[in-house]
């Protein structure tokens, strides 16, 4: 296993005074950690509305209700009044759920709180709450993050609450983390889970093998491998598979998290402009597959040749090819849910994003969440003014996110090129040191 390249840089940092490592590695959280902390306690107020809910207990009745809300839905309580969470079901054994099983299972953990929308609902904002909190206290110890891009960003109060993706993201960033600290092993593990809970950092595994492989850390690919698809049987098999009279057959309430997402139709993306082409959700499907397939290679050969021009061979790699598969991902997908940006707000601050791009990109978010919520109240509604909304005011609110996105791409994948672009290397003091 060749770690040279990790020790010269290590030895770069340790090499300077104490107060100036400190400086180069540390990333103020006090201050970020307070706003971050109030502007997600925020969220949960804007969801208030569902405490004064009096209706039926089903998820038609409630969505009329809090549609006249803007702001106030959260996939959470309408979900608890779909999938009667008060009966406290056993996700994949008493009802099918369409997320991966970590998902499934942070749901039931949470539910063992249900006597109320209300305090379900709560409990489990106090859990995606903390882990905000975990991604500022994990984000501190990326050097040159900016916290005060995430703590500022409107994605804090409009989406930590409005579904269970902040645990994912915590997942994530730790595994992330882990990587860089070459804690491989555990960062494998927890990388899986991250997988197992909102699948698509399924693009990371790529990008974490062949930084390890242009390392020439040949042990730490096959460990990396192995260990993220033990953790993957481990978390999947006793839900993916049964023993029927018929012999060991594979669990149909486990694979309609995949049936599920492939037989979703195509929602407002990028997708919408190809209307013309009366594309089936199949084809959707296959050409998404190729353009994800492609992106990703793209990035990889990138990463590689960058990593072969680049002198020194100090800079990281991974966490800009990270932000530009995520980007990547939600660019071409036929789904996008507007909660994807808290994954977006989070990279940009670790890696201190250009605030131009961030205050674009935290508008068009803005403008794409209010525009999506009117046209659910009114399509839920029957109002004839639907039609018009659509075309008028949604179509370009998402035209607008998708260039955003884009731009926020091209910045990635600007940062994984620098050796190129600018034909010198990263100070060595840049690099993170293997403590």
């Amino acid at each position: 296993m060749n770690r040279s390249v990790d020790a010269r840089a290590n030895r770069a940092v340790l090499a300077q005074p104490r107060a100036t490592q400190r400086q180069l590695i540390a990333t103020p959280l006090v201050g970020p950690l307070i706003v971050g902390a109030l502007m997600m306690l925020l969220g949960v107020l804007l969801r208030l509305p569902t405490a004064y809910y009096q209706g039926e207990p089903n998820q038609v009745t409630f969505n009329n209700y809090i549609f006249q809300f803007v702001g106030a839905y959260s996939d959470i309580t309408s979900l608890y009044f779909r999938d009667q969470l008060w009966l406290h079901p056993v996700p994949y054994f008493g009802y099918f759920v369409e997320y991966p099983v970590g998902m499934g299972w942070l749901i039931w953990l949470i539910g063992f709180v249900n006597n109320s929308v209300m305090s379900y609902f709560l409990v489990t904002a106090a859990v995606m709450i903390v882990s905000g909190l975990l991604v500022f206290w994990l984000g501190s110890k990326f050097e040159h993050a900016n916290l005060w891009l995430l703590a500022l960003s409107p994605t804090l109060p409009l989406y930590t609450v409005l579904n269970w993706d902040m645990f994912g993201v915590a997942l994530t960033i730790a595994a992330l983390l882990l990587f860089r600290r070459n804690r491989d092993i555990w960062g494998s593990i927890l990388l899986a889970a991250a997988v197992w809970t909102k699948f698509f950092p399924i693009v990371l595994v790529p990008l974490i093998v062949i930084d390890r492989a242009l390392k020439q850390r040949w042990r730490d690919v096959f460990m990396i491998s192995g260990g993220f698809g033990i953790a993957s049987i481990v978390m999947n098999v006793p839900f993916a598979l049964a023993f029927t009279p018929e012999g060991l057959q594979i669990r149909s309430s486990w694979l309609h998290f995949f049936r599920f997402n492939q037989q979703r139709p195509r929602e407002v993306n990028i997708w919408n402009f190809f209307d013309s082409l009366q594309l089936s959700t199949q084809q959707i499907n296959s050409l998404s597959a190729i353009l994800l397939a492609l992106g990703v290679g793209g990035i990889v050969l990138l990463m590689s040749y960058s990593w072969w021009r680049d002198a020194d061979r100090t800079q990281d790699l991974v966490l800009p090819a990270a932000l530009a598969a995520i980007g990547w991902f939600f660019f071409i997908n036929k789904v996008y849910s507007p909660q994807y940006s808290l994954w977006l707000a989070v990279l940009l601050a670790l890696l201190a994003g250009p605030p131009a791009l961030v205050v674009a990109f935290a508008s068009v978010d803005i403008a794409y969440f209010a525009a999506s919520f009117v046209l659910l109240h009114l399509a839920d509604s029957q109002n004839p003014l639907t039609g018009w909304f659509f075309s008028q005011v949604m179509l370009p609110a998402m035209a607008l996110r998708e260039a955003v996105i884009l731009a926020i791409i091209i910045w990635a994948i600007w940062q994984i090129g620098r050796p190129l672009w600018r034909r010198e290397a990263r100070p060595a003091a840049t690099v993170i040191a293997t403590t």
